[in-house]
């Protein structure tokens, strides 16, 4: 998803906890006002749902595959407690290098010309990634990718050249793992920057470790990045023995939805910016995801979150009605950069807001709603069109079986 929605959510999320916004002591809550869906504007948005089966063509077939490691990989904060602020706008399924498809981020270290001659047969991969610290100069960061191959020959093949690749900034040198041998490594001393490359069966581990404020620094420091690479390698490989990738002539057959969550979400609109294709994710994928995924987890489990879609809107699944009312009680607090803002006309159950802070890439305005177990967030950058995306989506809601 672009930054803007999941971004704004997340500001809304910190905020719920900041504000204490009294959801301890909140009154149980009331049947919801009837709407009648005709009299909403809802502008060009459809509002019933979709039917999504197969895969439209190969390209959305692999980014499938590829969002299927999201619910295995694990969580930075998994890796290293320290690593919990991650970035929604980052790209996580990514395919080949192309001007069609948005770049994986470990080509802001690594050069992404000679990504395809050394790695032909390359299926898909997805990354994840947080920092140690939401500023920065005062954070080290970690980018774990992993690459789906057809075949074990393929990925090593594949480890050996890409291991090849040149770097951004400044050359590396060579190093090792004392925990992995097998691993090609390589680092960078003025940039602080730590890189290996490990072939495990059809898989490819691509780990990328920086210490920002050792560099801002100018302290020369590898022990810490050694260590956190090994945690991460070795916490992904045990992930990768229990999933099973998909047959290369089985791709088309992958589902492009989850139990119809995509089809009761909104769909995304033909020309919004987005960094990550649409996907639907349990818990553990969704949190991929997170811009701070202690709090998130949090929130998710308090109301029982189950399945998360991220398309047009983004649209959670609670335990049930009571769950996802509260969850959007809690989501929905205005703060010193959220301002509340109009909500659609003919729309009770729903909230608005204004973004009125530091520019970070967030689109200026979103809504929020909760129908049933379900709760929705939208955002645009003009006030009717968000008004009219949270509108369909709320039919869309009400129109589901």
């Amino acid at each position: 998803m672009h930054r803007t929605v999941k971004g704004l959510l997340a500001v809304c999320l910190t905020a719920a906890v900041t504000t204490a916004c009294g959801s301890e002591q909140s009154a149980a809550p009331t049947a919801d006002p009837p709407v009648d869906i005709t009299k909403l504007d809802v502008g060009p948005y459809a509002t019933t749902p979709r039917k999504l089966d197969a895969p439209s063509g190969m390209p959305v077939a692999r980014f499938m595959e590829a969002e299927r490691l999201a619910g295995v990989l694990p969580l930075p904060i998994e890796i290293d407690p320290a690593l919990r602020y991650g970035e929604p706008g980052l790209v996580h399924a990514f395919l080949e290098v192309s001007d069609a498809y948005h770049l994986s981020p470990m080509f802001r270290w690594l050069d992404e010309k000679q990504f395809n001659t050394a790695a032909p047969n390359f299926v898909a991969g997805f990354s994840t990634s947080a920092s140690s610290d939401k500023k920065q100069a005062l954070s080290y960061e970690l980018v774990n990718s992993v690459l789906i191959f057809p075949d074990d020959s393929s990925a090593r093949s594949a480890a050996t050249e890409l291991s090849k690749a040149g770097f951004y900034d400044e050359d590396a040198e060579p190093t090792s793992l004392d925990k992995y041998p097998e691993a090609v490594a390589r680092r960078q001393p003025t940039r602080q920057t730590l890189v290996s490359w490990l072939a495990s069966g059809k898989f490819v581990i691509v780990t990328i470790a920086q210490h920002h404020e050792n560099r801002i620094l100018g302290v020369s420091d590898f022990r810490p990045l050694a260590t956190v690479t090994e945690k991460a390698i070795a916490a992904t490989l045990p992930t990768l023995e229990k999933f099973v990738p998909t047959p290369p002539d089985k791709l088309m057959t992958i589902p492009v939805d989850r139990e119809n969550m995509r089809s009761r979400s909104l769909r995304r609109p033909e020309g919004d910016g987005f960094t990550n294709i649409p996907g639907a994710y349990d818990v553990h994928g969704a949190l991929q995801f997170a811009e701070d995924v202690e709090e998130s987890r949090r929130h998710y489990a308090q109301a029982g979150v189950d399945l998360v879609a991220l398309d047009g809107a983004d649209l959670f699944r609670t335990k049930d009605a009571t769950a996802a009312r509260r969850l959007f009680e809690e989501n929905t607090q205005s703060t010193r950069f959220l301002r509340h803002a109009p909500t659609p006309v003919g729309l009770p159950n729903a909230r608005c807001f204004e973004y009125k802070g530091p520019s970070l890439g967030y689109l200026r305005y979103t809504c929020h709603l909760h129908y049933g177990r379900f709760m929705a967030s939208v955002a645009s950058n003009q006030l009717q069109d968000v008004q009219q995306r949270l509108s369909a989506q709320y039919a869309i809601l009400a129109t589901s079986k």
